[in-house]
């Protein structure tokens, strides 16, 4: 976006805030709303998959292991971990928590979770990530022994499942309230499209001046998002301002701008369905043909670090010197004219790829766009909302598309995308990449428990992905959190998890009354 636009986009903010004024808070005194662009794509931990979901989710259930802040498993629902060989894991329960309906928790809730996602007919995203675990047994209330087919690095990840009752149904047409959970708050109402009521867990201990409760309120444009916080309509919004907004919200009297490293990782997804896309000379070009600097300094304004692949520096097996694709438009295009796509009269090539992409990404869209065509490449944008979306990534309806990571901790994860066996719906290798030494690669990195021997798996394994193109990678996005300033208390995640928001607290006014 010019400067022009920019400025214009502003100005539309500024006259709707001015036409807008004297709106309040549409919920409970002592409750914060907090703008989301979509609707979850399930309430259910066993079957949400997507970031927003998983935002909510940390919010009403726990697991028996959570990822801190610093990327360490630590104990959540667990007491005590015991890993008596490299098969076994062994996990002792809390006493005395109860999920939100008052039940306690045993360790039948946790079996029966993990076996409803590993039972076929449940049709769970989520099996697939479970491949590895061989058994997970109950030999007593406070017990679960998970164990593994073999020596498996990643297998404390397969923790972090956020358990659900035992005998908990699966959801009829994601339209239901999450069931009950143990963490600290409990969804009393949902309304797909509109909004999630949370309260607090009455069996959980809470401080006497703790929020009360959370709106989550879908909001799809980015333009009334912004509105909101200027207005005071919305207390929190984590990662979905526009950049070009942010200045401006920055300088309202009640709003706080609250930027943090991060770790999500933004990419551009190719089709390996598409034989021209198959030709490794066009992904270089198309990786040569982006401007990352400039997108992430510009379009972004500096609220991004052009990425050299998935693992952001922060992690534990980060390596960065691998192969990088600088703005090189000459080089691009005479890897096409190499690869036989020559130019026309109109300096268009044979090359014509469909973009993917929701109405909150249609800008970056139609930069990418316009980059492409600069080589030669024509791109159409097809732009949907988020359900449709995901829809069409899950069955490769898709030639190119932009997508962002969050909450990657273990290189695990290179498996779960890259590997050719986990193509959907069995896992998320949603382009269809296939590379032998790529499969070889990261099993042997999930087989090896020395940390030394992995790291060097996984450096050839980000290597072979620089080289090899199965993603373009683009950037790792900063945290940047939006605030009214009578909230107090978020503790921004690198993974841009709202776990905070269970410790916010209200400092000025709480809202106003309003009927559920």
């Amino acid at each position: 976006m010019g400067r022009g636009q920019g400025a214009a986009a502003a100005i539309a903010i500024c006259a709707a805030f001015i036409f807008g004024c004297g709106r309040t808070p549409n919920h409970p005194a002592g409750y914060i709303q907090v703008d989301i662009e979509t609707s979850p794509t399930s309430t259910d931990p066993r079957f949400a998959t997507d970031a927003i979901s998983s935002w909510v989710s940390e919010l009403v259930f726990d697991s028996l292991v959570k990822v801190d802040r610093n990327g360490q498993f630590v104990g959540d629902l667990a007491g005590s971990i015991e890993r008596p060989n490299d098969t076994t894991i062994i996990f002792r329960l809390k006493p005395g928590v109860r999920f939100s309906d008052g039940r306690e928790l045993t360790s039948r809730d946790v079996k029966f979770t993990y076996d409803s996602i590993l039972d076929p007919a449940s049709m769970s995203l989520k099996r697939a990530g479970f491949a590895e675990l061989k058994s997970i047994e109950a030999p007593d209330d406070s017990t679960i022994v998970m164990s593994t087919a073999h020596p498996f690095a990643p297998a404390m990840e397969m923790a972090t499942q956020e358990i659900v009752p035992d005998g908990t149904p699966p959801p009829l047409y994601n339209e239901a309230p999450a069931p009950p959970g143990t963490g600290a708050f409990k969804m009393v109402r949902y309304a797909r499209d509109d909004s999630a009521w949370l309260d607090r867990n009455p069996y959980r201990p809470v401080q006497a001046d703790a929020l009360l409760g959370i709106v989550f309120k879908i909001v799809p444009d980015p333009t009334v998002r912004a509105l909101e916080l200027a207005e005071g309509v919305c207390d929190v919004s984590e990662n979905n301002i526009e950049a070009y907004v942010l200045p401006y919200l920055g300088a309202q009297p009640n709003v706080v701008v609250n930027e943090s490293p991060g770790t999500r990782y933004q990419y551009l997804m190719l089709n390996f369905r598409n034989p021209q896309l198959r030709d490794v000379s066009v992904r270089r070009a198309i990786a040569y043909a982006i401007d990352r600097d400039a997108i992430a300094n510009s379009f972004l304004r500096g609220t991004a670090r052009v990425a050299s692949g998935m693992l952001a520096p922060e992690n534990w097996a980060y390596d960065g010197n691998v192969t990088k694709y600088s703005y090189d438009p000459a080089k691009a295009r005479q890897l096409l004219d190499d690869a036989g796509y020559h130019a026309g009269a109109d300096g268009m090539r044979d090359l014509t790829f469909i973009y993917k992409t929701t109405p909150e990404g249609a800008r970056l869209a139609e930069v990418m766009q316009a980059m492409l065509r600069h080589v030669g490449i024509r791109v159409e944008i097809r732009s949907n909302e988020f359900a449709t979306f995901y829809s069409d990534l899950q069955n490769g309806n898709f030639d190119l598309a932009s997508s962002r990571w969050i909450g990657i901790n273990d290189p695990y994860q290179y498996y779960l995308v890259f590997d050719s066996k986990m193509t959907p719906p069995r896992g998320i290798n949603r382009g269809a990449y296939a590379n032998a030494e790529m499969d070889a690669l990261v099993e042997d990195g999930d087989r090896t428990i020395d940390p030394a021997k992995r790291r060097a798996i996984y450096a050839r394994v980000q290597e072979l992905a620089a080289q090899d193109l199965p993603y373009i990678s683009l950037w790792w996005l900063q945290n940047v959190a939006v605030l009214n300033r009578d909230v107090t208390g978020f503790d921004p995640y690198p993974n841009g998890s709202l776990r905070s928001l269970a410790t916010l607290k209200l400092i000025g006014p709480a809202g106003s009354e309003a009927s559920q």
